[in-house]
């Protein structure tokens, strides 16, 4: 399991100007993934993010794919965490 961001274009396709269709998904995408549990506290996935220096993370149940959290989600939902979710934006 994997996850292809932003980063992972600009890297490995853009900069290096590899033609796209010349690519699979497996070739560029982040592995393995970080991921959290469905049942884990939005505060668990801000810290988890924050110490993973990360801005996307799938959501599991039962080892699949149910959602995925952003920072910005983080920051809609709870706004005590803006501290937090700053720093991963510092990440880019």
């Amino acid at each position: 399991m994997g996850i292809v961001t932003h980063k992972d274009i600009v890297s490995k396709v853009v900069q290096p100007r590899i033609p796209i269709d010349a690519l699979k998904a497996i070739e560029i995408m982040s592995a393995p993934v970080v991921t959290i549990n469905e049942d884990a506290s939005l505060e668990e996935a801000a810290k988890l993010m924050s110490r993973k220096r990360i801005k996307k993370l799938p959501v599991v149940s039962d080892e699949k794919l149910v959602g995925i959290i952003t920072s910005t989600d983080l920051v809609k939902v709870e706004p005590k965490l803006t501290a937090l979710i700053e720093s991963l934006r510092k990440v880019s």
